[in-house]
């Protein structure tokens, strides 16, 4: 079994990043290899270049052998080509894409332009469908076999005799991921038609759950955030109406609309935070890829307990691994990375740390993959914050005064104990003494990786 995910537009990048540390963290079922794919025109897209410095971060040092008996790491990715995949090219109108030179004057090219506005015809398409779904239906119904490659590349994995489970991730009342979610999930059922008893397709629609006031670009064409609302219904009634679009179908939204920071039509200027509707999303990737290939198609909704809060309890069972590699996240940042930088300077000595002899001794700890290991750790972290400071309602995940120091550092040890609201045993002592005791290990674990796993292990509550 493969599992496949594929973002469409930025939210759908957005989900890309919390499914990544899903990924690293080890909370996606099995051992399975997870093939990344992107959609998107605007290529520059602030959101999906922090989601893409992530992948790459991990495809650096995800070959740390760190054990069988370990979930960390255990789901290896391959990063589908292009990365993203822009079904419009550069400067290009949907005049261009529909080459409607081709139809002026005749009947189709009539009903063209009753069906779209001159501003829709005529506006460049750098920084995605600027919130109208209908541009990038037809945009994406054309250039996708020619140009995302998705379907050969599905097929030549089914042709070494695995099977794909294909799960599509990107809001419903924007433009990009509106139009991509029913388009891509029809498309690749049709031309996967000949392997239907291979595949199983998943999708997550995204409702509202930010809003944004524009500031400028008044005359241009962009996404309206009063306009969400009217979209979902129209794209909720579509959805109804199309049961066999795919095998397993979760709708998450949110009722507050949170105000995002400052406007911009796109590109790298729309870089905004990560929100928890988003890692919602993202554990609905991991259920759908923990279902059988053939289970019978469902709907879920995912709701909360209280109002005004997110909790440990509004997350299914996996929440105890994820905060044992939050912990994990934190005592290589707080604890590790400082020493280690240290030792790199000569301001420190080794044998006053036991496990730096034990483990590291011979070890390059300025190698490209304990680098990019450092700064995996460091945008972990700068993402839960982002969670954590979710506007008007509280998120009691993470203690928020972990994140008190940057770069990360341990400003009063004692939090360490409590890192996810709950008193602890494992306090930062605790994990230094714990370092140092004897253990049995794999005998393929060795390097960085054996290392990382030791680590890992000690910071289970």
């Amino acid at each position: 079994m493969s599992y496949y995910f594929i973002s469409i537009g930025g939210t759908g990048a957005k989900v890309m990043e919390s499914l990544t540390h899903l990924c690293i963290a080890g909370l996606l079922p099995d051992n399975e290899r997870l093939y990344i794919a992107a959609i998107d025109p605007d290529v520059g897209n602030g959101n999906l270049e922090r989601t893409a410095t992530a992948l790459n971060n991990f495809a650096v040092f995800q070959n740390f052998a760190v054990g069988n008996d370990t979930p960390l790491f255990k789901n290896k990715i391959s990063i589908v080509r292009p990365f993203p995949w822009n079904p419009t090219g550069h400067d290009k109108t949907l005049d261009d894409l529909i080459e409607f030179h081709h139809h002026s004057g005749t009947p189709v090219g009539k009903l063209y332009e009753v069906l779209y506005t001159r501003d829709e015809r005529a506006t460049t398409l750098n920084e995605g469908f600027r919130g109208h779904p209908s541009i990038g239906a037809a945009v994406l119904a054309k250039k996708f076999d020619d140009g995302a490659k998705l379907t050969a590349q599905i097929e030549k994995i089914i042709g070494e005799g695995d099977s794909v489970k294909i799960f599509l991730a990107g809001s419903v009342f924007g433009g990009t991921g509106a139009a991509g979610l029913p388009t891509v999930a029809r498309l690749l059922r049709e031309n996967l038609a000949d392997y239907a008893d291979r595949i199983s397709i998943g999708g997550v629609l995204i409702l509202p759950y930010f809003s944004f006031t524009p500031t400028e670009h008044f005359d241009e064409l962009f996404a309206r955030s009063e306009n969400f609302l009217p979209n979902t219904k129209a794209a909720l009634k579509y959805y109804s109406e199309r049961e066999n679009l795919f095998d397993a179908t979760y709708f998450v939204g949110d009722s507050v609309l949170t105000p995002v920071g400052e406007f911009s039509v796109g590109s790298a200027n729309q870089r905004n935070e990560a929100h928890i509707v988003e890692l919602y999303a993202a554990l609905a990737a991991a259920d759908f890829f923990a279902r059988p290939l053939h289970a019978p198609k469902i709907f879920k909704y995912i709701c909360r307990h209280e109002a005004d809060k997110f909790s440990w309890s509004d997350f299914p069972a996996q929440s105890e691994r994820f905060v044992q590699f939050a912990r994990f996240i934190f005592a290589y940042a707080h604890l590790i990375k400082p020493v280690l930088n240290d030792l790199v300077a000569g301001n420190a000595k080794a044998y006053k740390y036991p496990w730096f002899v034990d483990f590291l001794s011979g070890v390059d700890v300025t190698a490209p993959d304990v680098v990019n290991f450092n700064f995996y750790a460091e945008a972990f972290a700068a993402w839960l914050k982002q969670l954590e400071t979710l506007s008007g309602r509280e998120v009691a995940l993470i203690n928020p005064a972990m994140f008190d120091a940057n770069p990360a550092r341990l400003v009063d040890k004692k939090l360490f104990a409590a890192l996810d609201g709950n008193k602890s045993k494992l306090t930062v002592h605790e994990v230094w003494y714990r370092l140092t005791e004897p253990f049995k290990f794999d005998s393929t674990v060795a390097g960085f990786g054996k290392f990382l796993r030791r680590l890992y292990d000690v910071c289970a509550a």
